[in-house]
């Protein structure tokens, strides 16, 4: 009796040792599966860094990317929504067309002028903090600055949310982010009729003189800070996704 049940039970324990084998060398078939879509998920998602270190030393970061409308949508920490379409990396174009900002947002009558003034300014510091990149061999803010027959793309922002702030409430709790001004921009970028980048970004006394003394500051003051900030990420991104950056 015990040479028969030694006997039986040979067969099951080799092909229970060859099973084991196999398993070893070649792993159960939805591991393999598993491992095959997490590869090609990393490659999709993962095609961008999110960190580099820029020209001034700087630690900056991206963001991750996952892929988003024909191309990548990015997390940036910097940025309310960032998005990039497929194969594009802002390199290959003579100039780069940064028009006035236009803006939707409501405004009491007296912050007109300094929604005016924004709508101005927020170009001019985007144009002239991307053009010490050289990444473009022109950055303009006027059409007719445009180089002749060459490859050009435009970016649009438009002001969506706006408000100038006051210094007497930035004066008593500033420090809690009363009386600081708003300025909330989206963009686009095109090349020709078609879309290539886009952004919203946020500031709202976001400097150290903002929220510790912006009581005696004016409300342009405060907010040329914000939109030096708002330009510098902006800037950052498009210079690490230029290649201008090393990769940390």
């Amino acid at each position: 009796m015990k040479t028969q049940t030694a006997q039986g039970l040979f067969p099951f324990l080799l092909v229970s040792l060859l099973c084991a084998s196999t398993a070893a060398i070649v792993g159960c078939s939805s591991t393999g599966t598993t491992s095959g879509e997490a590869g090609k998920s990393s490659t999709t998602t993962g095609q961008v860094p999110s960190k580099y270190v820029a020209d001034d030393r700087r630690t900056i970061e991206i963001g991750k990317n996952s892929s988003a409308d024909g191309g990548l949508s990015f997390k940036d920490p910097h940025l309310n929504k960032c998005w990039i379409a497929d194969g594009f990396n802002f390199k290959g174009y003579d100039t780069l067309h940064i028009p006035p900002s236009t803006s939707t947002a409501k405004v009491h009558d007296d912050e007109q002028r300094l929604l005016d003034w924004a709508k101005q300014t927020f170009p001019t510091e985007l144009a002239a903090s991307i053009g010490r990149k050289g990444i473009f061999e022109k950055v303009v803010t006027r059409e007719s600055e445009i180089k002749s027959g060459g490859k050009t793309l435009k970016l649009e922002t438009t002001i969506v949310e706006y408000s100038k702030g006051g210094g007497a409430a930035r004066f008593f709790a500033g420090l809690y982010g009363a009386g600081q001004p708003i300025l909330k921009v989206q963009g686009k970028m095109t090349d020709g009729d078609k879309l290539v980048f886009t952004f919203e970004g946020q500031r709202s006394g976001t400097s150290a003189g903002a929220r510790t003394g912006g009581g005696y500051m004016k409300d342009e003051d405060v907010q040329i800070e914000d939109i030096r900030s708002l330009t510098l990420d902006l800037t950052d991104f498009i210079a690490a996704i230029a290649g201008k950056y090393q990769v940390k």
